[in-house]
């Protein structure tokens, strides 16, 4: 191959002699020719010449380029396949458990007034139900799961088995020097156990999936089954511990209200007894009571002394008319003597009509009337004396009242004033002791409301053991998969061989 200043030299040196103008002038023009595809080629990059070959490659090419190598693509197939089985062989297996936890928007309603509001709202709803999702997974839950398994003290988990613990060991060792191995395999054990769980919620659904894989199957269904009542724990936890934060809250005010409304009740003792103002049975002042019961039996009083006036008035008139039987004046021996006037004047008449004024008889139912009309006059001058008494004693009782009612009367005007002071200091105690008492009562439920779990979360399916492992796939499949994957890596170096070759030979016949 000639090079551009070889091919000029030539032009301008070739023999002219022995050829007419005609001939030298075609060959200047074939030399002018040459030197310009020559030049050309010589100047034009390399990629110039790759593109030319990838124009030039056809779907023949690649064929022929496959089945030249055939024997390397099934090499690397055969190797793949055998990476695949022995990935399958060696691989350690990881079986995974599941199970549904409901976790609805509600909690039971043991108790009327319970510390925790349910909203109606769905939104509200689901971020309610979306927390409880992140309490699933949270440290807490894997710490009780941790220490009721004893995952710290199981190679799988505590980083024995892959070298964990060493690298927990030493990125805590920055911080804290003499890091405890103990605590460095817990939290091993914590990392490990958060890897291994997935937890999710279906839509427009308030189940919860969870699952947790493990080397065994059945380690990890203890492990699900174990999350899950961990998480029904925990969240019961929650809601007495914020019970117990609220009974706190009320019960520290608590000393503070009782202390107060006892000095209220005090100040108004104590104002009631400076001013003698004493309450009755109502609730009302003694002396507002007092005035008006002397009223009432002040009226009473004036309706008998009325009575007794009157009877004695009538029983003076009549005092002339003591032997009629139709007299006001009555009484059983005031009868019983006119009666017996009424039969002795009877026959003491009969006797003066037959027989003369000196008859024995007669002289002596004369001398029987006379007795019996001054037993009568007697039994009339008696009745009257009662009846003046009674009189008397209604005038005494009637001023006595009315004495009582002037000095009820006072009293209650003085105590009026002193009334308003007490209603101010009533309502003071009346609002100060009705607050310590509901403070009181609502601590005390709260109080009794930790020992309930109001919690509405329930497992709908435990875990089962799993029928096959998660993870390595099959060793069928891994088979498959690695002669697929080692016969492309065969295809792709036989295309590249090829590609190579063609490159090589194309320079070749530049």
């Amino acid at each position: 191959m000639y090079t551009l200043q070889e091919l000029a030299q030539k032009a301008k040196t070739a023999p002219v002699a022995t050829c007419g103008e005609e001939k030298l002038g075609q060959k200047q023009t074939e030399m002018q020719t040459t030197v310009s595809a020559v030049s050309y080629e010589t100047v034009s990059p390399v990629s110039h010449q790759q593109g030319w070959v990838f124009s030039s490659i056809s779907f023949l090419d690649i064929i022929n380029w496959l089945w030249r190598y055939w024997l390397l693509i099934l090499l690397m197939a055969a190797l793949g396949a055998a990476a695949g089985i022995a990935f399958g062989k060696t691989a350690k297996p990881r079986f995974t458990a599941g199970t549904d936890i409901l976790v609805s928007p509600s909690n039971l309603q043991l108790v009327p007034n319970d510390v925790y509001a349910t909203s109606m709202q769905a939104e509200s709803q689901l971020m309610d139900i979306e927390s409880k999702l992140r309490v699933l997974t949270s440290g807490n839950v894997l710490q009780r799961v941790v220490d009721e398994m004893r995952l710290q003290d199981d190679p799988e988990f505590n980083g024995t088995e892959t070298g964990l613990l060493s690298s927990v060991l030493g990125s805590v060792k920055k911080d804290a020097d003499g890091m405890d191995p103990a605590k460095a395999k817990n939290i091993s054990a914590l990392r490990e156990l958060s890897s291994r769980i997935d937890a999710r919620r279906p839509e427009r659904s308030y189940l919860i999936n969870l699952s947790v894989w493990a080397r065994s199957p059945e380690k990890a269904v203890l492990l699900a089954n174990a999350t899950a009542k961990a998480f029904q724990e925990e969240v019961a936890q929650n809601e007495q511990d914020g019970a117990a934060r609220a009974a706190r809250a009320l019960t520290e005010p608590l000393n503070e209200l009782k202390q107060a409304a006892t000095e209220a009740e005090m100040k108004v003792a104590q104002f009631r007894n400076a001013q003698g103002l004493q309450t009755g049975n109502a609730g009302g002042l003694v002396s507002a009571q007092s005035l008006t019961e002397t009223n009432t039996q002040l009226v009473g009083a004036l309706s008998r002394q009325a009575e007794a006036k009157s009877r004695y008035d009538e029983l003076t008139s009549a005092k002339n008319q003591a032997l009629d039987p139709s007299s006001t004046l009555q009484s059983s021996t005031l009868t019983a003597l006119r009666t017996q006037y009424a039969t002795l004047k009877q026959r003491v008449d009969a006797m003066a009509m037959t027989y003369g004024p000196r008859y024995p008889e007669l002289v002596s139912a004369q001398s029987q009337l006379s007795g019996l009309q001054a037993q009568i006059s007697q039994e009339t001058s008696r009745i009257l004396r009662a009846a003046k008494l009674d009189l008397e004693q209604a005038n005494s009782v009637v001023e006595t009242l009315r004495r009582q009612t002037e000095t009820a009367r006072s009293a209650v005007s003085l105590d009026t004033d002193a009334q308003v002071m007490l209603n101010d200091l009533e309502r003071d105690r009346l609002a100060k002791t009705t607050l310590y008492q509901t403070y009181l009562t609502r601590a005390q439920e709260i109080a009794q409301r930790q020992q309930i779990d109001t919690t509405n979360i329930r497992i709908v399916s435990t875990a089962l053991p799993p029928k096959s492992r998660s993870w390595p796939p099959g060793t069928g499949l891994l088979t498959i998969a690695g002669a697929i994957v080692g016969g492309g890596m065969g295809g792709g170096l036989a295309l590249l061989f090829g590609f190579v070759g063609a490159m090589r030979g194309q320079r070749r016949t530049v």
